[in-house]
């Protein structure tokens, strides 16, 4: 199956970053919201996890795991999780977005990240 856009399923369409979030999350929402805000790229792609297009174009994330964290999807198909995902997300920008994703790089940052993304995930609908 061919989505609308172009894209191959399970892949970001050409060029771009899917990021697959739960849409009935005000925090996720928002944090979408500064995403696209930063992206002068132009090369983000956010896809309610909710929606059914989204669901059948990327059939094999299931909804258990989608609801646990964020995802985000190149155009090759690689998927980033979580903490993963945000270094992902900056990496691809321009300016000083893609040096913060330099951070990762520093040793123990990656694991202090993951586990900052995690406590707020867990949060997100009142669970800890």
């Amino acid at each position: 199956m061919m989505p609308a856009d172009g894209g191959a399923q399970d892949r970001a369409s050409p060029g771009r970053l899917a990021l697959l979030y739960d849409g009935s999350c005000e925090l996720c929402a928002k944090a979408i919201d500064r995403a696209l805000r930063l992206d002068r790229a132009r090369i983000l792609e956010p896809l309610d996890l909710h929606e059914p297009a989204t669901r059948e174009r990327f059939p094999r994330l299931s909804l258990e795991a989608l609801m646990e964290e964020l995802h985000a999807v190149d155009d090759e198909g690689r998927i980033f999780r979580g903490a993963s995902a945000i270094r992902e997300i900056l990496r691809r920008q321009t300016g000083i977005a893609s040096v913060v994703a330099r951070l990762w790089e520093l040793p123990g940052f990656a694991r202090l990240a993951d586990r900052h993304y995690r406590l707020i995930a867990a949060s997100r609908h009142g669970r800890t």
